[in-house]
């Protein structure tokens, strides 16, 4: 009996899911402000379409192209974003008070991705020298470093502030002494703190959320600073349970952009709880997807890079999610797959293309069941449970 090869086939159906996800609340939130300012009311979720199109061809590359290819040009990649990064703060577009686009692209989504491959590529080499901070560790660290102060420079804090989030997580998995990731979280936290106290529209986020946190809103200037956050909080309100309906949105003609920042807010005030939940539980399971594929994968190198990956498009997620609840301040990070934005869709597309390379598996043709040792070797463990440490050929 013949061998087939299978990829994570729930994995496909998941990332699809999110991007019809996107399509419904981008034109169901946008389609008003379309229709009064750009002329018709698919504007918005036409170009939406056809980045999700594109978004598929990256999927496709992702899951064509064996993810170890990826190692020898990891450090060209991390260098060319933070060549780009450097482009933006001198040529890109000011959007919102931020240079954060360049030539309709936003270089921060791509260093973000070529972030996690040089990541992952580093920690799987120089598992030897991790121990040791001074020579091993920091050394490794000093790009990630010029990723987050280009984008500080944006000035874009929410997304530096995920990205160290996704380093941090990234060098957990691996193999960094706890002591260590403690020690850069110990220098991590007193700068936010002062960021927060004396950059003005920081202090003000934070503010804002101080005020909203317990929910009362007392002395919280709803027609200010805390508008959005308080137009986000009546439209998840007014949801109730079930929503009021596709389309049937209120709060989306009072949330400024509410098909970006705040998608999600819009989401539960249509298909209410049940609906919110249902794409958290989306979310969820997708992380669960990912990090199963970084159990099975052949080398510590994919390991890091499936988590990594995985951690890459959850981390975002949930943020955007917490903010719209007014869990944690505002960050303006996207939700991915559902939040309109060229660059985040394709790349989180291209991202689920990789992990979907990584899930392939042979398999016996009409179900036939392996062997556990047949198993064993397909994910890359000994019998015994021991992950091998050896490479095998990928079928």
């Amino acid at each position: 009996m013949r061998q087939v090869v299978r990829c994570d086939r729930a994995l496909i159906w998941t990332t699809l899911l999110l991007v019809l996800v996107g399509l419904v609340t981008v034109y169901s939130a946008s389609a008003d402000i379309a229709a009064r300012h750009f002329g018709g009311s698919q504007v918005f979720l036409k170009r939406t379409a056809w980045r999700a199109t594109l978004g598929l061809v990256a999927m496709a590359f992702g899951y064509l192209i064996d993810y170890r290819s990826y190692r020898k040009y990891a450090k060209k990649a991390i260098l060319v974003a933070i060549g780009l990064l450097i482009l933006t703060l001198l040529f890109g577009e000011n959007v919102r008070g931020m240079r954060a686009s360049l030539m309709m692209i936003q270089p921060g989504e791509i260093a973000k991705l070529a972030l996690v491959v040089y990541l992952a590529d580093v920690l799987a080499r120089r598992q030897d020298e991790l121990y040791d901070l001074r020579r091993g560790l920091l050394p490794r660290l000093g790009l990630v470093g010029a990723v987050v102060l280009l984008i500080l420079f944006q000035p874009d804090f929410g997304n530096a502030l995920a990205v160290v989030m996704l380093s941090l997580v990234m060098l957990f998995l691996g193999g960094a002494k706890l002591r260590h990731i403690a020690g850069l979280v110990a220098i991590a936290v007193p700068a936010a703190w002062l960021a927060a106290k004396k950059v003005p529209h920081i202090a003000e986020r934070w503010a804002v959320w101080r005020a909203t946190y317990d929910l009362t809103l007392d002395g919280l200037d709803t027609r200010g600073a805390a508008y959005q956050i308080y137009q986000s909080l009546v439209a998840l309100g007014s949801g109730g349970l079930a929503g009021r309906g596709i389309g049937g949105s209120l709060q989306r003609s009072f949330i400024p952009d509410p098909y970006t920042d705040f998608a999600f807010s819009i989401w539960g005030e249509e298909l209410g709880f049940l609906g919110a939940l249902g794409l958290v539980t989306l979310f969820a399971f997708l992380m669960v997807r990912g990090l199963r594929i970084a159990m099975r994968a052949d080398d510590l190198y994919g390991t890091i890079l499936a988590a990594g990956l995985t951690a890459m498009v959850t981390t975002y997620a949930f943020i955007n999610i917490a903010v719209a609840t007014a869990t944690v301040p505002t960050t303006g990070l996207p939700l991915p797959f559902v939040s309109y934005g060229g660059s985040s869709l394709i790349v989180n597309m291209g991202a689920m293309g990789i992990l979907l390379d990584m899930s392939k598996r042979a398999v016996l043709d009409g179900g036939a069941k392996s062997r556990p040792e047949e198993l064993a070797r397909s994910w890359g463990r000994a019998p015994g449970g021991r992950r091998s440490g050896t490479r095998r050929k990928r079928s």
